[in-house]
């Protein structure tokens, strides 16, 4: 999934950017704004960091735990601040974005095969240092850091459960890094930034019960990975 992403958003950028050489200079003044607004749509492969316990090895009939990661999408905001020729803070928020992800437990008697569903929509408050190269006529490179907080706000942690009716919880408050790079391209009426980004939990957001959907596992770390397209 991941893959076809880059070569779509290759094959964008590529056309955008012979369309805007051919062009003059657009723009030629908007880096010298203080403040930038505008808005963001991207596109989620979202996946875990799932680290078995030492109660795993201890269950017999329990042989492997999987995961199967899904795509999702998002949208938000964005406020940008200009801290020097090269260099932004940027509040890409507050963002939504929908998520899912199932895990899978294989059990000596296959007929006590379960699958647990990981479904959440993420309200997000990224804030990020955006480090920038020198505009090349319609074109600007940048590397993108920062933390971002976020709210799961369909958290299944009170969700009843059972052996036959596993949850495997998440806890509602998520703190994570990000890193990424993307490419400014500057328009008559907009700039458009294509970005590709990488993010992960620095928090374990497992929820233990006394199930032994949970107890085979003894921490989970999100990790997502996102095209975004920046309209500023």
């Amino acid at each position: 999934m991941l893959l076809v992403y880059s070569r779509k958003i290759g094959i964008a950028s590529a056309l955008l950017l012979s369309l805007n050489y051919a062009s003059a200079q657009n723009r030629p003044q908007i880096d010298n704004r203080i403040l930038h607004f505008g808005f963001t749509l991207h596109g989620t492969y979202n996946m875990l960091q799932m680290n078995t316990s030492q109660q795993f090895l201890n269950i017999d009939t329990l042989k492997n735990i999987r995961q199967e990661p899904f795509a999702g999408f998002g949208l938000g905001a964005i406020v940008d601040l200009k801290m020097g020729d090269y260099m932004n803070l940027r509040f890409l928020g507050p963002s939504i974005s929908f998520a899912q992800r199932n895990i899978y437990y294989d059990f000596q008697n296959s007929s006590s095969n379960r699958r647990a569903e990981i479904e959440s929509v993420y309200l997000e408050f990224p804030l990020q240092i955006k480090i920038k190269s020198e505009r090349h006529w319609n074109t600007r490179f940048y590397f993108i850091g920062g933390f971002k907080y976020t709210y799961d706000l369909t958290s299944n942690v009170d969700a009843p459960r059972s052996i036959n009716d596993p949850v495997v919880a998440l806890g509602k408050n998520m703190y994570s890094y990000e890193i990424g790079i993307g490419m400014d391209l500057y328009f008559p009426m907009f700039n458009l930034s294509p970005e590709l980004k990488f993010s992960q939990s620095v928090n374990d957001m497992l929820v233990q019960d006394d199930f032994v959907y949970t107890k085979g596992l003894a921490s989970i770390f999100p990790r997502v990975f996102t095209l975004s397209f920046h309209f500023e």
